[in-house]
């Protein structure tokens, strides 16, 4: 989101995504080679590779900076990104992939509220330290397997996973807004596509892809369990569920055969994502590659 809109500070959906989701992070690639094929229900085309810039346009980097937690739950969400290095390894990753104009602050700050923002003034993007705060526990409640040692590493990794898409979300704005890319529909939804495009590169981000999946899950539980704002419905993001969903179709679409388990069929009663959903998303997923490789062809580096 932009500066000027809030994250919406409710809670997920489908207990049984979270199960199916646990432990699925597939090979793949996005914004650069052709999509895994299909399950034997779904027929995947082949994704167009992207074309990648002889001479990527723009060496700016991602700078990033931590302040000071302003409370004690901050100081410790900040002692958490720092001592995992979390900005630093998203800001490594997305550079590596895409060139930038210019230097773009990446900061980690107390603001007051569970948010996470470019700022269009400031050419900046912050990441507060209440989202950390927020999300610990819906996690906390998700990972319940294990030794408390292992449920709470499993807990730091969601974290880590979860920032890493809201990062990347946040920094698709930056590049719409730097390189005036021409988005038709909502742009909220639009670089959720590309967060999870990045996201879908490797085994690694793929968990975290798993992740942010798994925190729209339990956001959008929260949101069913409150009663909810009659303003949120005005809010340009999709809902959280709807997120939900989209973040499944996607990834599943992506590599069909490595998630084939979250389709719900006969074969698979616990799956979350309704089959003729399901069946969509192999193209769906190749036409977000290609329309994003087409936008960011003159600044791919990879």
């Amino acid at each position: 989101m932009t500066r000027t809109n809030r994250t919406r500070r409710r809670s997920g959906v489908v207990t049984a995504t979270m199960v199916v989701l646990a432990g699925l992070a597939g090979p793949g690639g996005a914004l650069a080679g052709p999509a895994a094929s299909a399950s034997a229900s779904v027929s995947a085309p082949a994704a167009a590779p992207a074309a990648v810039a002889e001479d990527p346009q723009g060496d700016g980097r991602l700078v990033v900076s931590y302040d000071p937690g302003e409370t004690e739950a901050d100081g410790q969400a900040e002692a958490f990104l720092e001592d995992r290095q979390v900005l630093e390894d998203v800001a490594d990753y997305a550079t590596a992939r895409i060139a930038l104009p210019q230097d773009i602050p990446l900061r980690a700050a107390s603001c007051g509220e569970a948010n996470a923002y470019w700022d269009p003034d400031t050419q900046s993007i912050t990441l507060c330290y209440e989202l950390i705060e927020e999300l610990d526990p819906l996690f906390a409640a998700q990972n319940t397997t294990g030794t408390p040692d292992e449920q709470s590493e499993a807990v730091a990794q969601d974290l880590v996973g979860f920032t890493n898409g809201t990062l990347l979300h946040e920094l698709g704005h930056g590049l719409v807004d730097l390189y005036h890319l021409p988005i038709t529909g909502r742009e909220e939804d639009a670089v959720d596509q590309l967060a999870m495009l990045l996201l879908a590169d490797d085994v690694e981000h793929k968990a975290y892809a798993v992740s942010t999946i798994n925190a729209w899950a339990a956001l959008a539980s929260a949101e069913e369990e409150g009663q909810r704002p009659i303003e949120a419905y005005a809010d340009q993001h999709s809902l959280d569920a709807q997120r939900y969903y989209n973040w499944v179709c996607w990834l599943y679409g992506s590599a069909p055969d490595e998630y084939a388990d979250v389709v719900e069929t006969a074969q698979s009663p616990d799956g979350v994502l309704p089959e003729d959903r399901a069946q969509q998303c192999p193209a769906e997923f190749q036409s977000i590659n290609e329309s994003w490789s087409t936008l960011l062809r003159p600044y791919l580096k990879v």
